[in-house]
């Protein structure tokens, strides 16, 4: 409405400068109106438009990192860690409790592995995965967590074409949910464009009957041009009423808000997925969770122990009461939590191994 109203403004401007009443003066001014009202126009939409594109570069960071996370897969004989985008069809994907399976596979070797697939077929019993010979079901579906159990698969789909993906890929055409605050402020904002837009038709028939009157009053009607201009300058007076009472930026804002809040607290190794835990989080007084591992780290250290008759008080005391215990109970304390142990020799965030 803006646009349209400057281009009015503008041309009615020029005609007045050239062929109107101020045709004579030295110092063309009447452009001025209309230029100043398209260029407010531009400054806005740019500003909008580097919003838009700053917010979606840091929607782009959110979604790659919650993306990157590592899973362990056999190669040449070895085991090695990669990213999940690395994994490829054919590679032997070894499993542990607690991981989400990130492709389809096929079972290849295990121990007692359990599978929940509720999030792709929406059965919540949990279903043991095995070989077929054993009347164990082998397909391990991408999505599924594994609630107990060790083995390996071998990958036979990725990506898009992994039934996860498929799922994810026909979910892309459907609306973003908005975070609660940004529906009420939908609801505000839409409330405040109805009052401002009857206060500004309520302005447009005050000032037209006002303007009409005072015209009528006087002793000479004026020119068609005088009248028109006035005109233009009361339609663009009442449309700049609503553009201003209709506070089209205020759930953008918020968005943008949002999204620099999940930034920050990203920096502080907080990750969150969805805006609306940034609004829900902020009021809460009270986190329920169910066990260890979902508030923390999910790395589980020995700060105790007892062992052949000797105690471990403290984490700070384990290599002394290591080098305390016999030689025999070392080899074999050492063999057992080999053997027990889904441990993964690799080089942590400091590159130390």
């Amino acid at each position: 409405m803006l646009t349209i109203a400057s281009a009015v403004s503008l041309a009615v401007g020029v005609y007045d400068d050239t062929w109107g009443s101020h045709k004579d003066d030295e110092v063309k001014v009447g452009w001025v109106e209309g230029a100043a009202i398209f260029l407010a126009v531009l400054v806005v939409c740019f500003t909008n438009a580097i919003n838009d594109y700053q917010k979606e570069k840091q929607f782009q960071k959110l979604n790659a990192k919650k993306e990157d996370r590592t899973v362990k897969v056999r190669r040449d004989g070895n085991e090695i860690e990669i990213g999940v985008q690395e994994i490829n069809v054919g590679d032997i994907l070894l499993i542990e409790p607690g991981d989400i399976i990130p492709v389809d596979g096929v079972y290849l070797s295990g121990h007692n592995m359990t599978c929940d697939e509720s999030s792709a077929t929406g059965e919540s019993d949990a279903i043991k995965k095995g070989l077929l010979d054993e009347g164990r079901d082998p397909f391990i579906l991408s999505g599924a967590k594994v609630l107990e159990g060790v083995g390996s698969m071998v990958v036979v789909a990725v990506g898009a074409q992994s039934f996860y993906g498929k799922i994810m890929m026909a979910m892309r055409q459907g609306e973003s949910t908005e975070t609660p605050l940004q529906r009420k402020l939908d609801v505000l904002a839409e409330q405040i464009a109805k009052y401002g837009m009857s206060a500004a038709i309520l302005l447009l028939i005050t000032l037209t009957i006002k303007y009409l009157v005072k015209c009528a009053l006087e002793p000479e009607f004026p020119p068609f041009s005088i009248m028109f201009s006035h005109f233009v300058s009361i339609i663009i007076e009442a449309i700049t009423v609503v553009v201003v009472a209709v506070p089209e930026g205020l759930p953008m804002a918020v968005t943008i808000a949002l999204a620099y809040a999940t930034t920050k607290m990203l920096k502080d190794g907080n990750l969150v997925r969805q805006l609306a835990a940034c609004e829900t989080m902020g009021g809460a007084t009270v986190v329920c969770t169910d066990k260890t591992g979902t508030l923390t780290q999910n790395k589980m250290t020995v700060v105790r122990g007892f062992v052949a008759e000797r105690e471990m008080r403290s984490r700070s005391d384990i290599q002394s009461f290591f080098t305390s215990l016999p030689k025999d109970v070392q080899s074999l304390l050492m063999c057992s939590i080999a053997i027990n142990s889904t441990a993964f020799e690799g080089p942590d965030e400091r590159g130390h191994i």
